[in-house]
């Protein structure tokens, strides 16, 4: 009886033990990634082929009138093959959001996935460029796929249609139409900004729907900051599998990031922000459909690119 005891008391304490460390971990990796709740096929894609993988955390938001409080997690995995010449380029993708809600019942569980293939054409020149993507995306609740709930609810069409110029050696104009969720609700919507290169370590861009501004810190650093929409819809189902609905959420993100090239193909970004007008669209277990809005957090993350 002695033995089975303290085996229990030492199974217990190893269990806390390794419940410990791995929260340390978890908390370190928070600590020092820039991602969205949506995927992003407005702006250009990346000019070289890369796999990254990141996560990022909020802190608790207050819902008005203190019905409760939400915070929020993502993870985020990009794979981008490109090619040269003018052939198409390829990516997918998938966007992992959890949405911790206290004081209020909504009828998902919480657990969010958008999964998506891109295909992007880009033709160009000296002076100007075309590039046409689309993105073919499944977004819902773990539930639904776990036990293959699909519906045409949860499909989503993502697709951008963007024209460059070259105004002289420092300006570069980029205008076009987009359609995605970065607002929450799917929408079309105009793009228009100005790149400008006032010197060779400093980049600015302003414009819809992105503003930002990038320094070259030397060749292995560099820091962003820039202020854009963070949005997503969701299919969701409740516990039982009988009810469903659509899950929104908009917000706007301030964010600022630092990259380091550790190696010509490897590197490591930290970020942190504000997330700002925070808004959900959702229906509670009741039956009730209700749109509620939330304090600014703050979100701290992390991220690793292998490029090749």
């Amino acid at each position: 009886m002695l033995i089975s005891s303290v085996s229990c008391v030492l199974y217990v304490g190893f269990a806390m033990l390794v419940r410990y460390y791995l929260s340390c971990i978890c908390l370190l990796l928070a600590s020092i990634t820039e991602c969205m709740a949506a995927v992003d096929i407005c702006q250009d894609p990346a000019t070289y082929s890369h796999l990254s993988i990141g996560f990022h955390n909020h802190s608790k938001s207050t819902i008005e009138r203190n019905l409760g409080e939400t915070d929020q997690e993502n993870v985020y995995f990009d794979l981008t093959i490109n090619s040269a010449d003018d052939k198409p380029m390829f990516s997918a993708g998938h966007r992992y959001t959890v949405f911790n809600v206290a004081g209020l019942e909504p009828e998902t569980n919480g657990h969010l996935h958008t999964t998506f293939v891109a295909f992007h054409r880009l033709s160009q020149t000296d002076q100007r460029s075309l590039r046409f993507s689309i993105a073919p995306a499944f977004s819902a609740s773990s539930n639904v796929a776990r036990h293959r709930e699909f519906s045409a609810d949860a499909l989503q069409l993502l697709a951008a249609v963007v024209w460059g110029r070259r105004l002289s050696d420092r300006v570069r104009l980029r205008y076009g139409i987009c359609g995605d969720h970065r607002f929450g609700r799917y929408r079309i919507y105009p793009l228009l900004s100005m790149h400008w290169k006032p010197h060779p370590d400093w980049t600015v861009e302003v414009g819809f729907p992105i503003v930002q501004l990038a320094y070259r810190v030397s060749a292995q650093f560099t820091s962003n900051i820039r202020i854009r929409p963070d949005g997503n819809e969701w299919y969701v189902l409740d516990k039982t599998l009988t009810n469903h609905s659509q899950f929104v959420y908009e917000a706007y993100a301030l964010e600022w990031t630092f990259d380091w090239q550790v190696h010509p193909n490897f590197v490591v970004s930290a970020s942190i922000g504000r997330q700002m007008h925070n808004r959900y669209e959702m229906t509670l277990l009741d039956g009730s459909r209700v749109r509620l809005s939330s304090d600014a957090a703050t979100r701290i993350g992390a991220a690793l690119e292998w490029r090749f």
